[in-house]
């Protein structure tokens, strides 16, 4: 477990330097009264005054802004350092930096994700477990859509008492009642007599002050950021090519590798027939086996070392997966769907004495969905230097500082490396999608790091191991059910869903245990429609595992159990004859939210206009990550089957929108991401082997494919919600529901589209070729 820093070694170790500040406990309402100052005096790194975890002040009034989640494209170090803006009463301009705080503080640990608490709620057992337990843990990570779910409260309440304590500072200065001055443009102001100091000139003083209990919150009439879409922080040294992404680093003296990875998870390597051939090969350092599963060239350059990947001549170990493929993967789903003892989630009312009684017509349909690949922009890469002391440092596009130290000390070898000795530096990503909180390529560099100590050594992955190598979403099959009534409204609903369960896979590489995959919540996710009106419902799981290495992936099981259920809602629409939006409508009568959000993307894209022949529309709505999204789908299906995606319209709820713009892009990447893996994207299996290796065979949607795409933004007076995977979920089963719309060919199995190429032209056909 990582060894919680003390306060004045952390302080004297420099990790406070940038603006890191000090330790505290997030909890409740007032959680920043629990900060102690003992021994600070007002000062971290001399001319920044650190007046609490997340807000630091220079002297010259420029503001770093502690922010301790990953940075992935979502825009959250502009949303975070945006409500602090707000609060401490600050333009939103070149005065404020972020940095990501990685040392496993209290302050920083996400909770919340674990939990499922929100922080400003909080209380309790709740703050007790969070703060003491997983606080001290330093459990740091970015994900599920929850950075401003979880940490805009915390963030808010460091700027307010920021701002309460430089008012403090300027009374004490000036010899007035601080109830007589005001804060503008980062100044105290005291309007009776003109004086002002500016932040940078108050910020000692305001340090050594007792940080209040409760500040008080700015108005939301007195809001000039928070709900106002701003400028990206990151984007102008975007522009300038200046930040360094992992693949960037470089580093004196320093080795890279590139890695071989089984063609058939669970191999492992019986010899190296040309061993010595390669270690030949120019730049050749080092060619390793590693945990006997991996081989490792190590190099000069990367260039090197991949080359001299490719020439290896390595014998694998036989496996029990060597003669499975797709087919007997979509066999072993059937057998699970009709198996016995699945797990139960949810069993409300009585769903078999309903589909006994026969009171009307039951609607049943089998759905299925592939494995996939993350396909990262960036292929995976971390850097990791070990020193002769044993202490190390690693450079990381990670989503977890904590897995990165983790990964290091497994890769070292866990009596060499101690967790708290890990330097860890999250640098720029390009991509993640849960794919890079996994401790796989940060303990293969380490391995490397500890046989070469004193130089770092940088592993990339190549684009092949990344896609056919790496870890993928499970493959996933749905049985659905429903009993309609006389009015052909659902009386009971059934779904049962067989899929690996993605936790225990994730525990077995990275826990000291592994979970029983009854209950993983991931596989089910999507498939509780709770938001409907249906008096009876059940929903069950089937675990079926494979050699296949399950990850996160961006929406989990949303991504696929939303297809299924809202291409089934639709199934039930036509059975009964009756317009799909129509059907929804009644379904959503007890749930006014998801209804307003219904209603305006039927009214963004005129759902009542008559669609011309060949071409249709679908929709679709889920509720996820605390946020609410409907989307429509407009198609063209022109000669020979091949298919267009015209529009699509979207509309959210995701509560209090703190940066409009940034949601809207996540609005528009997650559904291009969405209809990428509806159209085109499968992973597929020959004699144990994955077959896609890059994008020639496992393609991403261009942009001159891609349709339009219209936004909009329901205003909302719920907390806020997430905004990173919503846009993904509800464009498949849209898009399939489009495609029905246009064709009346119900397509049950993702991808929707049968992908062929002819020349240079690439198709995505949904009937077969005339």
């Amino acid at each position: 477990m990582p060894r919680l820093l003390s306060r004045r070694t952390f302080l004297l170790t420099g990790a406070a330097i940038g603006g890191t500040a000090l330790v505290a406990a997030v909890g409740g309402v007032g959680y920043l009264a629990t900060v102690d100052v003992e021994g600070l005096l007002g000062f971290v790194d001399g001319d920044h005054a650190a007046l609490n975890a997340f807000v630091t002040i220079g002297e010259d009034g420029r503001v770093v802004v502690n922010v301790p989640r990953t940075e992935m494209g979502q825009g959250i170090h502009t949303g975070l350092a945006m409500v602090v803006a707000e609060e401490l009463d600050i333009p939103f301009d070149d005065r404020i930096s972020v940095v990501f705080p990685t040392e496993p503080l209290p302050a920083y640990a996400n909770w919340f994700n674990v939990l499922g608490v929100r922080p400003e709620y909080a209380s309790g057992p709740a703050v007790w477990l969070g703060r003491r337990i997983l606080g001290q843990l330093g459990f740091i990570s970015t994900g599920a859509s929850g950075s401003t779910m979880a940490m805009w409260h915390p963030m808010r309440v460091a700027g307010a008492a920021a701002r309460q304590m430089l008012l403090a500072a300027g009374a004490a200065r000036m010899g007035v009642p601080a109830d007589q001055l005001t804060t503008v443009e980062g100044f105290v102001r005291h309007e009776a007599s003109g004086r002002a100091f500016s932040y940078g000139e108050l910020a000692r003083e305001a340090a050594v002050l007792p940080p209040p209990q409760n500040p008080s919150f700015k108005p939301e009439s007195e809001w000039r950021l928070i709900g106002r879409s701003q400028p990206r922080v990151d984007l102008p040294a975007k522009v300038r090519g200046e930040p360094v992404f992992g693949i960037d680093v470089t580093l004196p003296n320093m080795l890279h590798a590139a890695i071989v990875h089984a063609p058939v998870f669970g191999a492992m390597v019986a010899g190296i027939r040309n061993l010595a051939m390669v270690r030949a090969e120019p730049g050749v350092l080092d060619v390793v086996v590693i945990n006997d599963r991996q081989v490792a060239v190590v190099a000069s350059t990367w260039w090197q070392a991949d080359f001299a990947t490719r020439q290896l001549d390595i014998e694998w170990t036989p496996t029990d997966a060597d003669d499975v493929d797709s087919a007997v993967m979509t066999g072993r789903l059937e057998a699970g769907l009709a198996g016995e003892a699945p797990h139960t989630y949810l069993d409300e009312g009585d769903v078999e004495a309903v589909f006994a009684g026969g009171a009307g017509p039951v609607v049943e349909a089998q759905y299925a969905a592939p494995f996939l690949a993350h396909a990262c922009m960036e292929p995976m890469n971390a850097t990791v230097l070990i020193r002769s002391d044993g202490t190390a440092e690693a450079w990381v596009p990670t989503q977890s500082p904590i897995a990165v130290r983790q990964g290091v000390q497994r890769g070292a070898g866990w009596a060499d490396v101690q967790v708290g000795s890990v330097t860890c530096n999250v640098t720029m990503n390009g991509g993640a999608f849960g794919r890079r909180s996994d401790q796989d390529v940060v303990a293969q560099a380490a391995f490397l790091a500890a046989r070469h100590r004193g130089r770092p050594i940088k592993v990339i992955w190549s684009r092949e191991e990344d896609i056919g190598r790496g870890l993928f979403r499970s493959q996933a099959a749905a049985q659905l059910r429903i009993a309609l009534g006389r009015d052909g409204q659902p009386l009971a609903y059934d779904a049962l869903v067989a899929a690996q369960s993605a936790m225990q896979s994730i525990a077995s590489r990275n826990l000291p245990f592994t979970p029983s995959p009854d209950g993983d919540m991931l596989t089910a996710e999507g498939l509780d429609k709770g938001h409907y009106t249906i008096p009876s419902r059940r929903l069950r799981s089937k675990n079926v595992p494979s050699h296949m290495p399950i990850g996160f992936w961006r929406s989990n099981g949303f991504s696929f159990n939303t297809f299924f259920t809202e291409s089934f809602v639709d199934e039930c629409a036509h059975a009964t004859g009756t317009d799909p939006l129509a059907y929804r409508r009644a379904l959503l009568r007890d749930s006014p939210r998801h209804l307003a959000v219904l209603n305006r993307v039927a009214e963004m894209a005129a759902w009542d206009t008559p669609m011309p022949p060949v071409r249709g529309r679908g929709v679709a709505i889920e509720d996820c990550y605390r946020s609410v999204v409907a989307q429509v789908v407009e198609v063209s299906v022109v000669a020979d089957g091949e298919l267009r995606v015209d529009r699509v319209f979207c509309a959210i709820d995701v509560g209090m929108v703190i940066n409009p713009d940034a949601v809207i892009a996540q609005m528009e990447g997650g559904i291009i991401f969405g209809l990428t893996t509806a159209l085109m994207s499968s992973i597929t299996l020959e004699a144990g082997a994955v077959q896609e290796s890059n994008f020639h065979d496992f393609p991403m949607l261009r942009i001159a494919d891609s349709p339009e795409i219209i936004v909009d933004i329901i205003r909302s007076d719920e907390p806020p919600g997430g905004a990173g995977e919503p846009g993904i979920v509800p464009v498949a089963a849209a898009l399939a529901n489009a495609i029905y719309d246009a064709t009346g060919r119900r397509l049950r199995s993702l991808p929707l589209a049968i992908t062929q190429t002819t020349g240079e032209r690439r198709t995505r056909r949904v009937l077969p070729a005339a």
